[in-house]
């Protein structure tokens, strides 16, 4: 038996999904596509051309939304997903609003989708194939935990999700797929934690490394912070290094700035260039709809979108003026 694992590169959820893939097809060969949002479109054509090459007994993605971006992607007019499609079995694991709205296309194609707006990606794997070890369990609970987590929320699982963040956060910065994937394995290999779920030392190092750098980083990105008034809605924009990128800057300015404004846009510096917009909850703004206009999705009181160029100092102010006219645009609906 071959497999293909597609899963999320920039959160805990998407990398314990692939541990937990990684441990159900133990002693079967397994190849891994780490994705980005902000290279979802090349790194999906280089699943292609693997499945085409391998012929794979079975294709899993997990925690990726099915955005516009992926949607329109084509080639030979025959779309990414329908070539993907005709080469394995396809299961996808996802929770976002994007891939529910589109499992009957994906039916029509022979891809099965399991989604629930409730369990992360790697807790509908660990169910769907009767992962019930305790150590598997544990590992989909950790997921569930973070990704469904609140700025005031303490439970042990969300802090051990954040210390895996932070390691998934530095490797993210440089682009370090290798990283990624070596965690993965140690997680697979119930070799990153110690006996009572601590990180072991190997990777306390990546974790106390975004510690020692992540005050400067949170210092640009509160310097840059400004509060702007569109329509009815007072957006905050905030230009945020790439070591914030997985979620870290965007949910920074929610807590902190709160009080003060609604909307929150979270726009990275290189390599990112996928950015996130967030909303207090009491907010009417139609925060997804405005990610999808944008080529994104997301879900719940979030959102992301991604731009084909590096956002710089000198393009800053125009990539806002764009944002501007589309969030008044969506103000009015």
């Amino acid at each position: 038996m071959r497999s293909l694992h597609i899963g999320h590169a920039e959160d805990p959820d998407g990398i314990l999904a692939k541990a937990l893939a990684m441990r159900y097809h133990q002693g079967d060969h397994t190849d891994h596509i780490l994705v980005r949002y902000d290279r979802m479109v090349e790194q999906f054509q280089n699943a292609v051309t693997l499945a085409q090459k391998y012929n794979y007994d079975s294709i899993e993605i997990a925690d990726i939304d099915l955005n516009i971006q992926l949607q329109r992607a084509a080639g030979e007019n025959l779309s990414l997903l329908e070539k993907l499609s005709r080469t394995g079995k396809v299961l996808w694991f996802d929770h976002h609003d994007g891939t529910k709205e589109q499992i009957s296309k994906l039916a029509q194609i022979e891809i099965e989708v399991h989604h629930d707006p409730n369990q992360c990606a790697a807790l509908l794997y660990q169910r769907h194939f009767s992962m019930n070890d305790p150590y598997e369990q544990q590992l989909a609970k950790i997921a569930q935990a973070h990704d469904y987590k609140n700025d005031s929320s303490d439970h042990p699982n969300i802090q051990i999700g954040d210390e895996l963040e932070k390691v998934i956060a530095v490797a993210n910065e440089t682009l370090n797929y290798r990283l990624l994937l070596d965690l993965s394995i140690d997680l697979a290999n119930e070799t990153c934690f110690d006996r009572n779920f601590q990180l072991v030392p190997k990777w306390q190092h990546y974790a106390r490394d975004f510690d020692l750098r992540a005050p400067a980083a949170y210092l640009e990105l509160d310097k840059s912070a400004e509060i702007v008034t569109v329509g009815n809605h007072k957006i905050l924009f905030g230009y945020s290094p790439a070591l914030l990128s997985p979620k870290n800057g965007p949910i920074r300015l929610r807590r902190d700035y709160k009080d003060n404004a609604d909307l929150f846009v979270c726009l990275f510096k290189s390599p990112a260039r996928n950015h996130l917009v967030l909303k207090n909850e009491s907010s009417p703004f139609p925060v997804i709809d405005f990610s999808r206009a944008l080529g994104g999705g997301g879900r719940g009181n979030g959102g992301g979108f991604t731009l084909d160029y590096d956002i710089t100092s000198e393009n800053y102010n125009s990539v806002k003026q764009m944002l501007f006219s589309q969030i008044e645009r969506h103000s009015q609906k």
